[in-house]
């Protein structure tokens, strides 16, 4: 808004005197916007002849810091002044001759103001270079438009949502009992049965588990192992918002690239993501660009949009989103407020394995080294063993890992590290070397991956000395050292070529080769191609290019017939004369309590002789447990199995009978509510029970569980305070979930006057302690909550402001379900 204040122009003492009343020098409060945004609060400036001049400090408090070398160019521009007050020959002095001069000066007179600051300069707005400006004198609206540069403007972060933990729920005491019992005879009559069994105690700070082997067979066909044997017990504690875990008991111990674990009784302190789930741990891509103007940024990836933002004026970074895999284009469409536009391409590759830039993993593990696992108890060595990894995350696109172990007369070093090279692919590499008493032994491998398009492409190579050992290498190194030291070495080759018209082609090579004997060379190729959604046809060949090799052709078509039934026909013919040919017909599952089953009938045509088996399966799964069997027929010849597994809980005072509690669970409480359905993710997982309690397995550890309870059906004297609640529990532990069912003392009536009319519409109702209670709908019906039971007491303050009272005898039984409905009432004055 445009402001002529004559009165305050006094009160600028930078101001000439003999401009304080004229017209030509006005001090002006325009609306200001600065690249687009409009600043709050009232900025001077001084408008004269047409143009505006503004002060450095007026230039600041709205964001904008010039640089002093433009701001002395604009101040160079101004006409030299006399300061000196000496008059010209007119008898005016030199700055009244400037400024009756038709041109505007750069800055006021220096005559007509006193000494200020160099900040307090007037300066022709338009004079100042770089900085762009439009005045709309008629709307009193400035747009200035300045560098980036000059601006103190936040940057505009676009995607990458915040991380933040979950509030995890509390575990309880629980007991846990898993299950998996197996029972099978053969054509001989042989039976044999297992139990692999797992007891869990949970609490508030950690769990116990252990989980036990027994088998037994039929006298006849002997016991080649023990019948009863502890395969692992542990302590485990997880501090989840530290990303620690401490295991003690038995540990398994970290190796370089996650392979070749040992097993040890004894201590294991780690630091990892695993307990984060919350937590995005990958490289993540992300395109900083900045906007002179407010305007729109678009992102596609691949060429389909992901999401589209507003943004003001400034810098902004967009991060991708997380689970980019292979390679990819990221396109980046900038539009500001004019309608231009900048598109930016970026190729993306997104590798594996890696850990974002100053992340990192470690985990160190202490104890002594267990033999026989699956055959003895507690068969332990008698040394003491550690080892020890590191994963930090160099940069985003390169992680390394540092590995150590050892034990008595024996250590292994190593190191590993993955590596994006740009958009060409991943690379990975490994070394370790080991030394066993006197005996040195290497491992190296190096492996390098990509995908552009429909193309995939991976390669690798690794050799072992025959002298490298582990650290399980220490249970007996007698056997270690007498035998051969043959290195192994082996060399692979992938390619993968995706195509909408012609199907899918995948072809692999191996080689393999110990020592001196003979390599093994083998390749496939491999092809499938789906017409429609109902067929698929599948091709695939092998051949062993080794002297004598076998190479065998197989290939089939799949029928998918609706309502979750599959069919499959397939062959299969080798170089030696042998075919074979199954038929199949399967049904998948709908879920609890519907069944899943297979049958398969193939033909074998070795040496000219024919022979045909049948086998079938059968998968029923219910809220309490998996039921299963299986039957194989060949040549008259009948096995067959059948199992059970499934899990008991104790907790809350329970026992629930369920399925297999692997991970996480929950009970679920509807205060008593019998047969209400319970969805975890939309998927029905049971009814509660009599008691209004069901038992839900498998919750994902650490993350949120979205459980409903379907309140459809409830009886009308039932509310709930909530059908949805999302559940975080620990790691293998149990949580309470209550939805808090309450049943209402409520009921519904007519309400009349002493004169037979019903009472008015609005009407309050107040109980007799004065509170409100209800509002009287149309013709007196009302419904009135919080009943107690027996004589309730109500007044009613009627439009002519009198009241009248009345009460409403509530009772109901134990097991109504129904609202009552009170009648008509009269309310007597």
């Amino acid at each position: 808004m445009l402001c002529f204040l004559p009165l305050q122009i006094s009160a600028q003492p930078n101001l000439p005197d003999a401009a304080v009343y004229s017209a030509e020098w006005l001090p002006v409060y325009p609306q200001v916007s600065v690249n687009g945004s409009v600043s709050d609060g009232l900025y001077e400036f001084i408008s004269h002849k047409e143009t505006l001049l503004v002060q450095n400090k007026t230039l600041t408090s709205l964001g904008i810091r010039i640089p002093p070398e433009l701001l002395q160019q604009a101040r160079s521009m101004a006409p030299q002044q006399p300061r000196d007050g000496t008059s010209d020959s007119d008898g005016r002095t030199s700055s009244a001759a400037a400024s009756s001069d038709t041109e505007t000066p750069t800055e006021i007179p220096a005559e007509a103001t006193p000494a200020e600051p160099p900040h307090d300069i007037w300066y022709v707005l338009d004079s100042i270079a770089q900085l762009q400006m439009q005045y709309d004198a008629a709307g009193q609206a400035l747009a200035l438009t300045a560098p980036l540069a000059w601006l103190d403007l936040p940057t505009t972060r676009i995607g990458g949502l915040p991380q933040r933990a979950y509030q995890v729920a509390e575990s309880g005491f629980a007991g846990v009992l898993n299950y998996d019992y197996n029972v099978s005879r053969n054509h001989n009559g042989d039976v044999s049965q297992g139990l692999l069994a797992e007891a869990r105690l949970t609490t508030p700070f950690g769990y116990l588990s252990h989980n036990q082997l027994w088998s037994r067979q039929s006298p006849q066909a002997g016991a080649a192992s023990p019948n009863n044997v502890r395969l692992d017990t542990y302590w485990r504690t997880v501090w989840a918002d530290k990303g620690l875990v401490l295991t003690a008991g038995d540990v398994l111990t970290s190796q370089l690239n996650g392979s070749g674990s040992s097993r040890l009784g004894g201590i294991r302190l780690e630091r990892t993501y695993s307990v984060q789930p919350w937590r995005n741990t990958a490289p993540l891509f992300s395109y900083l660009g900045e906007s002179t103007l407010p305007g729109t940024v678009d992102l596609y990836l691949d060429g389909v949009k992901q999401y589209s933002r507003d943004i003001a004026a400034g810098k902004y970074e967009i991060t991708l989103p997380p689970g980019i895999s292979g390679s990819g284009m990221a396109q980046v469409v900038a539009t500001d407020v004019l309608g231009r536009t900048v598109v930016v391409d970026m190729p993306l590759y997104g590798g594996s394995g890696l850990l974002a830039k100053g992340l990192s993993e470690w985990s160190l593990e202490a104890g002594y080294l267990r033999r026989g696992y699956g055959l003895a108890s507690a068969d332990y060595g008698n040394k003491p063993a550690g080892s020890g990894t590191w994963r930090y995350g160099i940069t985003n696109a390169l992680t390394v890992q540092l590995h150590a172990e050892g034990s008595s007369g024996y250590r292994q070093i190593g190191a590993a590290s993955g590596m994006v090279l740009g958009s060409l692919g991943q690379l990975n590499l490994s070394h370790a070397h080991s030394r066993l008493q006197t005996q040195n032994g290497r491992q190296s491998s190096v492996s390098f991956s990509t995908q552009k398009g429909g193309w995939s492409f991976g390669t690798g190579w690794s050799r072992t000395d025959g002298r490298f050992a582990h650290l399980s290498t220490t249970l007996d190194p007698a056997a270690y050292l007498a035998e051969a030291a043959a290195p192994v070495r082996t060399a692979s080759l992938a390619v993968g070529w995706n195509n909408n018209l012609l199907g899918s082609f995948a072809l692999s090579y191996l080689h393999s080769k110990k020592g001196q004997e003979t390599p093994d060379k083998v390749g496939t190729l491999n092809w499938n191609r789906n017409f429609g959604s109902r067929t698929s046809i599948f091709l695939s060949a092998a051949r062993n290019f080794t002297p004598g090799g076998q190479h065998s052709l197989y290939g089939g078509v799949s029928f998918n017939l609706d309502k979750g039934y599959f069919s499959t026909l397939s062959g299969q013919r080798d170089n030696g004369g042998d075919n074979s040919y199954r038929v199949s017909v399967s049904k998948s599952s709908d879920g609890l309590n519907s069944p899943s089953w297979n049958i398969g009938w193939q033909q074998n045509e070795t040496q000219g002789r024919r022979r045909g088996r049948l086998n079938g399966f059968i998968n029923y799964d219910t809220q309490y447990g998996d039921a299963r069997g299986n039957v194989y027929n060949a040549q008259g010849r009948t096995d067959w199995s059948a199992g059970w597994k499934g899990g008991l809980v104790w907790m809350n005072g329970g026992l629930f009978a369920t399925r297999t509690v692997d991970n996480s669970f929950a009970v679920v409480s509807t205060d008593g509510v019998a047969d209400v359905p319970v969805s975890l993710f939309n998927n029905k997982v049971g009814h509660t029970n009599r008691k209004g309690l069901l038992l839900v397995p498998n919750l994902s550890a650490y993350q949120e569980n979205t459980l409903d309870a379907d309140i459809t059906d409830l009886p009308q004297n039932m509310a709930a305070e909530r059908a949805r609640i999302l559940a975080v529990p620990s790691e293998r532990s149990g949580v309470n979930v209550n939805f808090r069912f309450n049943r209402m003392q409520a009921a519904s009536m007519v309400l009349k006057s002493a004169d037979g009319q019903f009472v008015p519409a609005g009407a309050v109702i107040r109980r007799s302690d004065g509170l409100p209670a209800a509002v009287v709908g149309f013709d007196g019906q009302t419904f009135i909550e919080n009943l107690a039971a027996g004589e309730n007491r109500f007044s009613i303050t009627l439009p002519d402001e009198s009241e009248c009272r009345f009460s409403a005898n509530y009772q109901t039984g134990p097991h109504q379900a129904d609202l009552p409905d009170l009648g008509e009432i009269i309310c007597t004055q």
